[in-house]
């Protein structure tokens, strides 16, 4: 996902979403003092950070830093939003090592629609959890199950399409029954107290086909790996493997239009570094 303007205009379904956790699961972060300091993993375009999460700090806000692996979305965050307490930094959740001055750092982190992306899922814990300033909470949600994943799993078997696509790319937690007790161990193992960890069924409608394809499209991360003159073709294999998922219902709906009903899972957790973690 290294297209920043495409991202911004056709990320409806992450934003639907990120409100949904907000509204559902903010109550339990505790925001206590004056001068908090709060790491977004995965800011993206910065939008729905600078216009939905930091609003829910009213004169408390510290620091605020919004991170991405991606370099292009840092550098249009920067660009789109300016402001003294808000910084954009390009960095990878699953380095090897932090940024000294991040070092238990931050009283809050949050992070929406953005781990599921991230191989290295140990790696990516145990920077959060260094991360944090003692006592400090996390909020996070990411795929656990959708079906675009098996697209993509489909996509990465076919011959013509196969040496573009990474394994990688599909989410930890895809297929597994039971994610949830995968990431509370997860969580344990690396020091944290799990609060909440738990699967939400959640839906979409997309209104026509296009819609759709623009959503999927705007975070595939194979196209811009292909031949500019392979790309519509991938694009076309990529649309038809979707219309036989279990999981996606395609109807006929005004002026013989598409609609289409997408249905997955997102894990969400909420949880917190000891106060005596010093």
């Amino acid at each position: 996902m290294d297209e920043p303007e495409t991202y911004s205009k056709n990320n409806d379904l992450q934003q639907t979403d990120n409100v949904f956790i907000l509204d559902k699961y903010f109550r339990l972060v505790k925001t206590n003092g004056d001068d908090e300091s709060i790491l977004d993993i995965g800011v993206g375009d910065g939008k729905f950070a600078v216009e939905k999460l930091i609003p829910r700090f009213p004169n408390k806000l510290g620091k605020f830093v919004g991170c991405d692996v991606s370099e292009k979305m840092v550098q249009f965050a920067k660009e789109a939003h300016r402001d003294a307490k808000v910084e954009f930094v390009q960095l990878d959740v699953s380095c090897e090592e932090v940024p000294v001055d991040f070092e238990a750092c931050f009283d809050h982190i949050f992070s929406f629609y953005t781990l599921h992306w991230v191989s290295k899922q140990r790696q990516a814990f145990k920077n959060m959890y260094r991360m944090l300033k003692p006592g400090g909470d996390m909020l996070l949600c990411f795929l656990a199950n959708n079906p675009i994943y098996d697209v993509h799993l489909y996509m990465s078997e076919h011959p013509r399409w196969k040496t573009y696509m990474k394994k990688e790319y599909i989410c930890p937690y895809h297929g597994k029954k039971d994610p949830e007790k995968t990431v509370e161990k997860l969580l344990k193992e690396t020091g944290f107290t799990s609060h909440v960890c738990r699967v939400e069924k959640r839906s979409y409608y997309f209104p026509n086909v296009d819609i759709m394809k623009k959503s999927f499209f705007a975070v595939n991360p194979i196209v811009h790996r292909l031949p500019p003159k392979e790309v519509q073709d991938y694009m076309d294999d990529f649309l038809e493997k979707i219309k036989h998922l279990n999981d996606i219902t395609i109807e006929i709906v005004n002026n013989n239009e598409e609609g289409v009903h997408l249905r997955y899972d997102l894990l969400v957790i909420f949880a917190s570094k000891s106060l005596e973690d010093c």
